[in-house]
């Protein structure tokens, strides 16, 4: 057997034989993505409920983020090549002379960790607090007649392309906050206790950062459709002008979204039935309660 396949096989040998180990870690990330994600989602709603320890929900809502955000991937390549064609150019046109300065320049200051983690510890802060955190300003939101006077609030009541577009450049920030936290443990200096402490610091706030992802999605973008149903909840009796959302299906009760007017609103929870529940359309929830404070492309039929 040639070295090259042998290599291969040894590989996949050593993969096998770590695959349980492997699944169990995946597993429980997406359990504590889903769990992440359906908590803020409930929270925002103004829903009051515990959740179970162990659901297979977390694990489909886990899998919903991990697709959206695979998908959102694509976008930050665009971006990123468009870009480096709009900076490529210029760079070019600039004497090798020079080039060669910037790039002797650009290497001696990221040689030094110290100024690479604390670059990179200011711009996590500055995303953190006055980005990623600011969708905790959502909380309640059915039962409120208006949105917070905050500018994430143009975010909620956008149209789809653009929503896409806001995560995907929070996916962008995090993962360049990233890449500077993996090129400062490549370069720092072992025998420097500052300089340990500033790369840990770094890499928790980057790890804060991948956890207010899901955070994010569960709070701007999950919440966003909910099934409306025919019968008024418990009784399958008509709604008489009233509008019925279906919000959270537990494996004991039903919780409910009831609208009348916007002094009328009511969160009802009734003991789940073998009657079936008739589900009539997909609302935009945001679209249909604050259409007031819509201003965007995104089109609010009534």
């Amino acid at each position: 057997m040639s070295d090259p396949i042998k290599s291969v096989t040894e590989s996949m040998g050593n993969f096998v034989g770590k695959w349980t180990a492997y699944a169990a870690f995946g597993s429980s990330m997406l359990y504590l993505i889903g769990y992440l994600t359906l908590r803020f989602q409930l929270s925002t709603y103004g829903l009051a409920t515990d959740l179970d320890l162990f659901d297979e929900k977390y694990l489909f809502a886990g899998c919903r983020f991990l697709v959206y955000l695979v998908s959102s991937v694509p976008n930050i390549l665009i971006v990123v090549l468009l870009l480096t064609a709009v900076g490529y150019l210029p760079y070019r046109l600039m004497p090798s002379a020079v080039r060669e300065r910037v790039a002797r320049w650009f290497a001696d200051w990221c040689a030094k960790p110290s100024r690479l983690s604390l670059v990179g510890i200011v711009l996590t802060v500055v995303f953190i607090q006055f980005v990623m955190r600011r969708c905790f300003a959502f909380g309640n939101l059915l039962l409120q007649k208006q949105l917070p006077d905050e500018w994430i609030s143009s975010v909620l009541l956008t149209s789809d392309a653009k929503l896409t577009l806001y995560f995907s450049a929070l996916v962008a920030g995090t993962l360049l906050t990233a890449f500077i936290a993996w090129q400062t443990v490549t370069i720092v200096d072992s025998t420097s206790a500052s300089g340990r402490f500033l790369v840990a610091v770094l890499v928790f706030l980057v790890s804060v950062e991948f956890l207010l992802l899901p955070v994010n999605y569960g709070v701007l973008i999950s919440t966003q459709q909910l099934p409306q149903v025919a019968e008024a909840p418990g009784d399958a009796k008509p709604l008489d002008g009233r509008r019925a959302w279906l919000l959270w299906n537990s494996k004991e009760t039903l919780t409910y979204f009831i609208y009348n007017s916007p002094d009328s609103r009511i969160l009802m929870t009734v003991p789940r039935r073998d009657a079936p529940i008739r589900i009539v359309a997909y609302d935009d929830i945001y679209c249909v309660l604050f259409s007031a404070n819509h201003s965007g492309s995104r089109p609010c039929s009534r």
